[in-house]
This record gives structure tokens, C-alpha cells and sequence, in this order.
């Protein structure tokens, strides 16, 4: 590929155990029939990375030894693959990382979040802690003019957060996020936007992001030291809020979830829990609940929804957003998120 580098250092998980990280030479991909090559902007980094480098069972399942990781990322169009004609050389993307085929009954029926045959970017295949990166052009989605390359790489889990919030009415409603992660800080801030009557905030005892949520407007936010269903009944009029959204992946917040959530109301879960949960079920049952599990962004609804609120400037991303590093201190940036100590951890590459 003319005026192309022929090699690139990127981040591998080379060995079978925790941290297993090394930045090994490989050769800059070829766009195959249907992809394009993508100069990398930024990279953020999610909490599966953190699967992945505790080595966990979720990460020995999913990832191959000697795949290039990380899929929430955005870049320019570097290259085009036989028969892309939807994109072109110089184009700012950002990656969908739900690989979907198009034609399952899944993709069919609009839902190609959760498509049969799918597969996700940067964990089943090479991904984006790496320069150069190659993806299907139908998970290459165009960025809007001007949009920041920063804010373009953090749309796969803000969409998450959209996604789960609009599991359940927003406007003018009472809602409650358990979980304050990247995403459930997201959620604050959209649910805040898009004109919630009450914002209840929810987590254990991480100060640093229950004072960020503060700062995005949360009416109300509870820890460790707080009833955590007893304070958001109080707050609801003993009544419980109109929409939850489980972020945590605890199975104590799942269960206050439930119990605060009022009849007939919504819980939206978009938490992964480490074993099976102690659900209590006859809550869900006899509060009439609307359960659903969420899993990655509606296409293209969410990422619709999304970009007209990036694009209208209604986010604080910036209070998410917390730090920006070179992608090559990618294991400086996994030290911080595991502290806990950060919001979103963004991985430049220019």
C-alpha cells in the first residue's frame, strides 16, 4: 500500500496470565473484500479490557492468544478493500465493534446489536491498541464535521448508556443509575440532557466518580453508608423510580435495582455479573417489572441519537472524560483504571 508504513508496533496479549501485554511488531493490515484500513486517532480504554488483562474467565473464553486488543476507537480511512464503495480514502470513523453479518433473522428484524453470527472487534479479532487496524466498512460508522477525535472514541460505551437508559421512559421520569463507571456517569449525564425529573445515583464507595456525578447534576447520589432502597423510596415518595439502570455488574445493586423500582416501572441491565446472582425474583413478578438485558447499541438508532447530542454540544464529556495518555503507555493507562481513580482513559495516538 503506496506511502503506507510495511510494520507497526501494537499491543498484544501474547501470554495466558494476568497483565500478558507485550507491544510486538506486526505487519500493517491489508483491507480485505468489504473492509478498510483505518489510521488510528484515539482509543479508549472499557472495562472488558480489564477482563482481558485480569485474565479472567470471560477473558480466556473470548480472546485469542495473540490478539491485537481495544475496540472503542476512531481514525481516517487509510486504504479500501475490493467492493467498499460506501467510504473513502481521508473519511473520520469511528467502530460499531458488533461485527454483523446483515442477513441473519437478527440483523433482519433490526436488531443487529445481537446478531447470530456476530463477533466483536478487538476480542475475537485484531482490534485498535495499534496504529493501523482493518474493519467491515458497514461497522465503520461516519463521524460528524469537527467532531473531537477524543469524543469520537468513547460513542461505543456512551451509546451503551444511551441504549440502557432508553430501555425505559427518560423524560420526565424518575431514574436511577447503579453503577458509576464510564458508562453509568454517561447515564447521568444523558439522563440529565434529556430531561429527567430526578437523577439518583448509585455506588460502593468509589468518592472520585460519586463526586463526578455530582458534577454532572445528579439530584441524589448514595453509597455504601446509605440504604440504598430506603433512600430512593424516600426520594421517590415511597414509590420507587419510573426506570433503573443496573451498570455494576453486583449482584447487591441488581437486587436494590429491583426493589426500588416501583410498579409496573423499568429495569434496564446492562452490568455483566462475575457468577449467577441471587435475583429476587417474586420482587420482579409481583412489582410487574419490564426487565431487559442490554447488550451494545441499536444500528443505527443509537448511534443516531448519540451524535445529534455530541453534535448539539448537550454533554459534559469533558467531566467523564477524566484522562488522555500516549497509546503507548496503554499499561500506565490499565494501572489508573484499576485504582479506580479516573473516569474515562483515552489512548492518543498523534
Amino acid at each position: 500500500m503506496a506511502g503506507l508504513p510495511n510494520t507497526m508496533m501494537a499491543w498484544t496479549k501474547s501470554r495466558p496470565e494476568v497483565d500478558g501485554f507485550e507491544l510486538i511488531e506486526h505487519p500493517v493490515p491489508a483491507p480485505g473484500p468489504g473492509e478498510v484500513l483505518v489510521k488510528t486517532l484515539s482509543t479508549s480504554v472499557c472495562g472488558s479490557d480489564l477482563h482481558i488483562w485480569n485474565w479472567d474467565e470471560w477473558g480466556q473464553q473470548e480472546v485469542p492468544l495473540g490478539t491485537i486488543t481495544g475496540h472503542e476507537t476512531c481514525g481516517h480511512v487509510a486504504a479500501i478493500g475490493e467492493g467498499v464503495e460506501s467510504h473513502k480514502v481521508g473519511d473520520f470513523i469511528a467502530v460499531e465493534c458488533h461485527l454483523a453479518c446483515w442477513e441473519c433473522p437478527r440483523c433482519s428484524e433490526g436488531n443487529a446489536h445481537v446478531c447470530q453470527n456476530g463477533s466483536i472487534f478487538g476480542v475475537h479479532s485484531n482490534g485498535a491498541f495499534a496504529p493501523y487496524f482493518t474493519v467491515l466498512a458497514s461497522s465503520a460508522r461516519h463521524n460528524p464535521e469537527g467532531l473531537k477525535p477524543e469524543y469520537a472514541s468513547i460513542q461505543d460505551p456512551l451509546g451503551n448508556a444511551i441504549h440502557t437508559l432508553t430501555g425505559g421512559p427518560v423524560k420526565g421520569s424518575t431514574v436511577a443509575i447503579h453503577g458509576l463507571g464510564p458508562i453509568g456517569l454517561f447515564a447521568v449525564d444523558v439522563a440529565k440532557r434529556m430531561g429527567a425529573s430526578k437523577v439518583i445515583a448509585t455506588d460502593w464507595d468509589n468518592s472520585y466518580r460519586m463526586d463526578i456525578a455530582r458534577k454532572l447534576g445528579a439530584d441524589l447520589v448514595l453509597g455504601k453508608g446509605d440504604d440504598v432502597v430506603e433512600e430512593i423510596l424516600k426520594a421517590t415518595d415511597g414509590v420507587g423510580v419510573d426506570n433503573s439502570c443496573e451498570f455494576s455488574g453486583a449482584a447487591a445493586a441488581l437486587s436494590n435495582a429491583i426493589k426500588s423500582t416501583r410498579m409496573g416501572g423499568y429495569l434496564n441491565i446492562l452490568g455483566v455479573y462475575g457468577s449467577e446472582p441471587k435475583v429476587p425474583i417474586n420482587e420482579i413478578v409481583f412489582r410487574y417489572l419490564h426487565v431487559k438485558g442490554i447488550n451494545g447499541r441499536r444500528m443505527w438508532s443509537t448511534w443516531d441519537t448519540m451524535q445529534d447530542l455530541l453534535v448539539e454540544n448537550k454533554l459534559d464529556v469533558e467531566s467523564v472524560l477524566t484522562h488522555r495518555m500516549s497509546w503507548t503507555d496503554y499499561k500506565e493507562a490499565i494501572a489508573l483504571m484499576l485504582t479506580g481513580d479516573c473516569g474515562k482513559v483515552v489512548l492518543d495516538f498523534d
